[in-house]
């Protein structure tokens, strides 16, 4: 166990006003690429925990119950598996793969499966692999026509598609794909979105959000998204309840958020700066994104269903990114160079104090606070 920064305490005791919340964020701590270690940091002891098996690190996601927190990782054989490391237990499993390279690992909304990336040689020709975690089986989803895919992330629920294709007349599938069969396996073993990469005439490749099944796949039907000719889509996020999903796009010739739900799709940031980087409060009411909108890095949150956007974190001296949600929608947690180096900071939603440092010492990136517990 690691001493955690004594900001915290410093804070209190001189404004005597503000208590952090209680709970666990999960991130990377490290140097580089090379040192980069899944660290569990709790704030009710102030204290780090860090999972030193492997190296190379990647970004850490809880499970739904916020028991475990999955991961890839680097070890002796030199491509990358998921582990899955058990919190209550201080134990790590590493997961046996068909593919060296297995990265960007997704929770379905019971547990019980883990979606990520796969391939051979890192990049290429990614395949999208479900892990059923009671079974210990591997199996790639998506059918042959899937193609290269990336950040993939389970539909809790599968009214919204079905919404969502209710809001046009004409709906457009890929060739071959049986909506009646994706919809039959969505509901027994569930769907997934994620970002395909497709070759076409100009650009050479494109990036397009595939919708996908155990044997199914299919674009987002063109009748709901942006010009996907010419515009590139990624980085889809699933609002909690699944009656709604974010995305990133280039439409209009920068970054910008859009909300895709039961009423079509908008722009609901709209801004000449780059937007991006969409994250879906637990309650589900809000999105707090990423911004140069204020000329230096900096966070803000957007209500979707009005496009009203509100600063949360910005600074003409420092940048802000990669902000975490805590349970009750409350706080966030995100990463600043405000003192030099990559920290972790604390910032309460609805008031004007300022942000509460909680890391100190190596570089801190990632940050993903523990959900409510089931």
């Amino acid at each position: 166990m690691l001493s955690l920064s004594s900001t915290i305490s410093l804070f209190i005791l001189i404004h005597g006003l503000i208590t952090i919340p209680e709970g666990y964020i999960a991130c990377l701590s490290g140097e580089d690429i090379d040192t980069f270690r899944v660290t569990i940091i709790d704030l009710k002891n102030k204290s780090e925990e860090v999972i030193s098996e492997g190296s190379h690190h990647g970004a850490p996601t809880w499970s739904p119950d916020g028991k475990k927190i999955a991961f890839s990782l680097k070890l002796n054989s030199g491509g990358l598996q998921i582990g899955i490391y058990n919190l209550e237990r201080k134990s790590l499993e590493v997961l046996s793969h068909s593919y060296s390279w297995n990265d960007e690992p997704a929770w379905s909304p019971d547990g019980k499966y883990l979606a990520y990336t796969s391939c051979e040689k890192g990049l290429i020709d990614q395949k999208l692999m479900v892990y059923n975690l009671e079974r210990k089986t591997e199996e790639e989803w998506g059918g042959e026509r899937l193609p290269s895919i990336m950040k993939p992330m389970w539909f809790p629920r599968l009214d919204v598609l079905n919404a969502m294709s209710a809001t046009v007349t004409q709906v457009t599938y890929a060739e071959g794909f049986d909506i009646e069969k994706f919809f039959e396996e969505g509901y027994s073993l569930g769907v997934l979105v994620g970002v395909a990469v497709i070759k076409t005439d100009f650009p050479k490749l494109s990036n397009e959000l595939v919708l996908v099944s155990k044997t199914q796949a299919t674009p987002l039907p063109r009748e709901l998204m942006p010009d996907s000719l010419r515009f590139e889509e990624y980085n889809p996020q699933v609002s909690p309840k699944g009656s709604s999903m974010a995305f990133e796009s280039n439409e209009g010739g920068d970054r910008e958020i859009y909300y895709l739900g039961r009423r079509g799709i908008s722009n609901i940031t709209n801004h000449t700066s780059a937007d991006w980087n969409p994250v879906w409060a637990p309650n589900g009411e809000w999105l707090a994104f990423e911004s140069f909108r204020n000329g230096r890095r900096g966070i803000y949150r957007v209500y979707p269903e009005t496009a009203r956007v509100f600063p949360l974190v910005v600074s003409s001296e420092f940048d802000a990114w990669s902000p975490t949600w805590s349970p009750d929608s409350k706080w966030i947690c995100f990463v600043s160079n405000k003192g030099g180096k990559p920290e972790l900071f604390l910032k309460k939603i609805e008031d004007n104090h300022e942000i509460i440092q909680i890391t100190e010492g190596k570089k801190h990136l990632a940050p993903q606070w523990r959900p409510k517990q089931k």
